[in-house]
């Protein structure tokens, strides 16, 4: 070949999980076109036929298909390089082995294929004993099949081999100095490219001193195989953010570099986005030197976009999220098409898609049950739309975009699209996580069974305060104390008795959704070859509470002062604080979000430029959190170091920094709203397959803020301030650091020790931080707009909680004569007790219709379980007489005689050493309605930690034995059968859980 090869630039579907659809690709290669790209390498770890099944050739459906897949790359002009791993169980010296490895490849080739790869990363590097006997070393039996196999194919121009060393951290002792790179370096024929992921398998940074070592020690330039973006190892994180960590002026020292995604598409939109920002920098930085080649010119004429100057993430990211934007919203106005066989081609089985005290029960009305412990999730027959249709073929192909000039990807972002960015949008058809017909049933990265399938029709709703952030995010620093004698009474957005009626403050409702997607908690693994993360704007993964982030984009000093980010002043929290609407009068906000019904027809339901910035902030890099999700845990780490200054008894006695508190809480507040409506947008305005792709990992954020900002509301008058720290807030938080890995990882940790990204950091903050992987449910399989509002128990809850147990009964016209005179009945027997002694760990969910569930608890439930035994058990006797529910059978009458047994029956003690291990009382509660299992866990979330931050060590609860749903929402919150006999009810059955 006659000069220098080409710089190959582009993506490597290298992820472990279920594989990309034909579809999904297809959409890739165009994406890759439009940015200037110009490789695609198929090597998806679990496709069987790539790797678990390699010597297995291809079926004549199976070649066909990939046969189009190939031909639609080179229509695209991307490069298509096949890859095959073989390293699992390969006897290298075997030459029956070698000659299937070389059929498997001959016959890619034969589809019209002309680049590939041989991986042999993610292996055991010991030998089996006929390899030891015939090589010296694992090196030289890699190099020699390499070499045969590349001669097999006639030495094509590109062939790719991925070493077992792929890293500086993989390297022993480094890289110079490895026995099994130098021999690599030695033996591999000049021809062969190895693959290289930098210092280590997520790497935070490529510098050129690194790249000159491992090219001297390979004696070649190496290919980088860039995991900076690479999510297969924690589901609970995906990455939105701009390319960054990479210096400028690699591309001498390099063959190329590909990036390895995110495993869901849709989400890889700014990440490929900015890295074809990237390589038309490094183009051009080199386009009047003898690196760039031949091709530089060409490269250069066809892509869109800056090609002069150094690489900026900060204007690539602002380019980028103009066209998302747009192609958010184009993409949610057209109809969903279902998945369409390309004409005479028939189905195929090897390339999947993405994401395919006892207490009564009360009969509800339609046959349901409502039970103190039961915590959302009933079953039911979806019929809303298949999730799992993806376009036809020639719904992908959409017009070619107008090309940008160069001067267009400085521009800043401002709140709204400019004029004629339509021009701009990358064309893509919609693509279905749950894949098309042509599907090969590998394991899912996402196996957990979902808790049920619940779908709704209800549209979201938005409270009125601070809208939808449309600008640049930024917050300035915690307010001054003690500013022009403002008010010193709280001053947190709390709801007051009035709230409902708009005459008092409290917290912004946040929104939520109740479908479900299945999603599994997979072990740590690392994604195969892969590096980078971004230094830069973004602020680093630190502890101090005291952390500052660049923002995304600076705002001006008129800009902060309306920044819905902006932390408020003294006079603002005490003067203004928020008004908590509850979520039926946020439905009839004129900000309110509309209906799935009312947003297809309406432009107003699209996302904004603000709304799409806040979601990339939350899910940024790996290393690195963006503004909005940093502002938040600065907030949180601060609002928790500092919670003694509100807490029983006050400790400042000026209540100086009681104020201060209270107005970094209530920044802290609507941050959380903005995310939670930022939640409820995004699922009636997002296309399908954008909302399956990040449906999930925003329902986790939402859950988690509802819960935390709920817990903050909590913590003003409501925590204890002891002046001995044991097992009371300051000793547990040190208890729960020792034990959390995010809070004590080195420097060099790899980016999976730090599980759960944004999630993770801030349940680790919350007193029950320590059990993240308890708190594991599936998210909804049919997202749909839905909003919930969590807060500690107001005056009013408590007439309104009492409607709600009364309403839910379905009885006969004589049960509801007796509870019409009785109204309170049902109340008293399921919570009245926890209303009455212990109201200050009681919380209130509310959806439209009014509070839908609680959590009650007592943190000393000895005494509450004396107390109740001793005063209002005798009242309750005193105000239901005995022969209240005579009568002959009737629906509804065993909940009535249910509730009078337990009024008038001595109720039996609870075994001591129960109440030595398990000292606090816990009660949960929901109404059928409440299909949102997320919803539930977050109350749970906030009455554990509530308990626990007054210095309970472990809780428990009784459920029937028989309601299988109550059992396995508590299990999968750490609660296990206590093997002892309590309540009334023989069937009862006591859990406990240790905090």
């Amino acid at each position: 070949m006659a000069g220098r090869p080409r710089f190959l630039c582009g993506v490597v579907e290298g992820f472990y999980g279920r594989p990309w659809s034909m579809e999904q690709r297809k959409l890739l290669f165009q994406w890759l076109k439009r940015w200037g790209l110009n490789c695609y390498m198929y090597a998806p770890k679990d496709e069987l036929k790539h790797r678990l099944l390699w010597r297995e050739p291809y079926t004549e459906h199976e070649a066909a298909c990939m046969q189009s897949l190939i031909e639609a790359a080179q229509e695209q002009g991307v490069e298509f390089v096949f890859a095959i791993s073989a390293g699992q169980d390969m006897v290298f010296s075997s030459a029956g082995d070698r000659l299937l490895l070389q059929q498997k490849l001959r016959q890619v080739a034969a589809m019209g294929c002309h680049s590939f790869a041989l991986l042999f990363d993610d292996i055991d590097p010991c030998m089996c004993q006929a390899d030891r006997d015939v090589f010296p070393s694992l090196a030289q039996a890699q190099a020699s099949v390499a070499n045969e196999v590349y001669r097999e194919l006639d030495q094509p121009s590109i062939f790719l081999f991925c070493p077992t060393e792929y890293c500086s951290s993989l390297c022993s002792p480094s890289p110079s100095q490895s026995c099994y790179l130098l021999t690599l370096g030695q033996e591999l024929l000049p021809g062969i490219s190895v693959i290289w992921t930098g210092p280590k398998v997520v790497s935070q940074e490529l510098s050129a001193t690194l790249l000159e070592e491992v090219e001297g020690v390979l004696q070649r330039r190496p290919i980088i195989w860039d995991n900076l973006y690479a999510n297969d190892y924690d589901c609970r994180r995906v990455f939105l953010g701009p390319y960054t960590g990479r210096a400028p002026g690699l591309m001498p020292r390099l063959r190329g570099l590909l990036l390895n995604p995110n495993c869901e598409l849709q989400a890889n939109f700014i990440p490929i986005h900015t890295l074809g920002s990237w390589f038309r920098s490094e183009l051009g930085s080199c386009a009047h030197s003898d690196h760039a080649g031949k091709e530089t010119a060409a490269a250069l004429g066809d892509s869109q976009g800056p090609q002069e100057g150094s690489y900026s993430p900060q204007e690539a990211l602002e380019l980028a999220l103009h066209d998302w934007v747009a192609e958010i919203n184009r993409q949610a106005l057209e109809p969903a098409v279902s998945m369409q066989v390309p004409e005479g081609l028939p189905p195929c089985s090897f390339l999947p898609g993405g994401r395919t005290p006892g207490q009564p029960s009360i009969s509800l009305k339609g046959g349901t049950r409502l039970q103190p412990s039961t915590a959302g999730g009933q079953e039911v027959m979806p019929d809303a739309q298949p999730h799992d249709s993806v376009p036809s073929v020639a719904d992908q192909d959409g017009p070619e975009p107008c090309s940008v000039a160069p001067g267009e990807g400085r521009k800043k972002v401002t709140s709204e699209p400019e004029k004629g960015s339509e021009s701009r949008t990358p064309t893509g058809g919609r693509q279905s996580p749950t894949g098309d017909g042509d599907q090969l049933t590998t394991g899912s990265r996402e196996s957990c069974e979902p808790s049920s399938a619940l779908p709704s029709t209800a549209g979201s709703a938005q409270s009125t305060g601070t809208s939808v952030a449309t600008e640049t995010l930024h917050s300035p620093g915690p307010p001054m104390c003690c500013s022009n004698g403002a008010n010193t009474s709280q001053n947190l957005p709390l709801p007051t008795s009035d709230a409902r009626t708009g005459g008092g403050s409290s917290p912004q409702p946040p929104s939520s959704t109740q479908t479900e997607v299945s999603r599994a908690d997979m072990p740590p693994k690392p994604p195969g070859p892969g590096a980078c993360t971004s230094p830069g704007p973004p602020a680093p993964l630190t502890d101090e509470v005291g952390a500052s982030p660049g923002p995304t984009a600076p705002l001006t000093p008129e800009e902060t002062g309306s920044s819905p980010m902006a932390l408020l002043t003294l006079e603002e929290a005490g003067s203004g604080p928020t008004v908590l609407l509850t979520p039926k009068e946020a439905r009839t906000s004129p900000t309110a979000p509309l209906t799935p019904e009312e947003a297809r027809f309406s432009p107003m339901a699209s996302l904004t430029l603000g709304e799409v910035q806040m979601l990339v902030e939350l899910f940024y890099l790996p290393y690195h959190h963006g503004p909005l999700a940093q502002h938040l845990l600065e907030h949180f780490r601060w609002l928790r170091a500092n919670s003694l200054s509100v807490g029983v008894p006050a400790t400042a006695p000026d209540d100086c920094e009681g104020m201060q508190w209270r107005g970094r809480a209530q920044s802290f507040q609507l941050l959380c709203a903005q995310t939670c409506r930022l939640h409820s947008h995004f699922v009636s305005s997002a296309s399908r397959a954008l909302l399956y792709d990040l449906h999930p990992y925003l329902w986790d954020i939402r859950n988690m803020l509802l819960a935390a900002s709920a817990f903050v509301l909590w913590l003003d008058g409501h925590l204890l301030c002891d002046p001995d720290p044991k097992g009371t807030w300051g000793s547990c938080f040190g208890w729960c650091q020792s034990i959390t890995a995010p809070i004590l990882l080195g420097g060099d940790a790899e980016p999976w020790a730090r599980r759960g990204g944004l999630f993770g950091e801030l349940q680790a903050l919350l007193p029950v931080g320590n059990s993240c992987d308890l708190f594991c449910h599936p998210p909804p399989l049919f997202p749909s707009s839905q909003l919930y509002l969590l807060h500690p128990l107001l005056p009013p809850d408590k007439g309104e909680l009492y409607r709600m147990c009364q309403e839910s009964l379905n009885c006969d016209p004589k049960v509801a004569e007796i509870l019409a005179a009785y109204p309170d009945l049902l109340g008293d027997r399921l919570l009245g007790s926890f209303l009455s002694l212990s109201p200050e760990y009681t919380f209130v969910l509310e959806d439209e219709g009014g509070p839908c569930g609680y959590a009650a608890g007592a943190l000393c439930a000895e005494g509450f379980l004396q107390q109740r035994d001793s005063s209002w058990l005798p009242a309750m006797r005193h105000k239901y007489p005995r022969d209240l529910g005579a009568g002959a059978p009737a629906l509804g009458q065993d909940a009535l005689e249910e509730a009078l047994l337990f009024f008038h029956t001595e109720p039996p003690a609870v075994p001591l050493p129960v109440l030595r291990r398990f000292p606090s009382l816990v009660q949960l509660g929901t109404a059928p309605r409440v299909l949102d299992v997320g919803a539930s866990r977050s109350l749970a979330i906030c009455l554990l930690s509530a308990l626990r931050a007054n210095g309970s060590r472990g809780v428990f609860c009784q459920v029937s034995a028989a309601d299988q749903q109550q059992l396995s929402f508590y299990s999968k919150l750490g609660f296990v059968a206590l093997p002892v006999a309590w309540g009334i009810s023989p069937g009862a059955r006591l859990l406990g859980r240790l905090l």
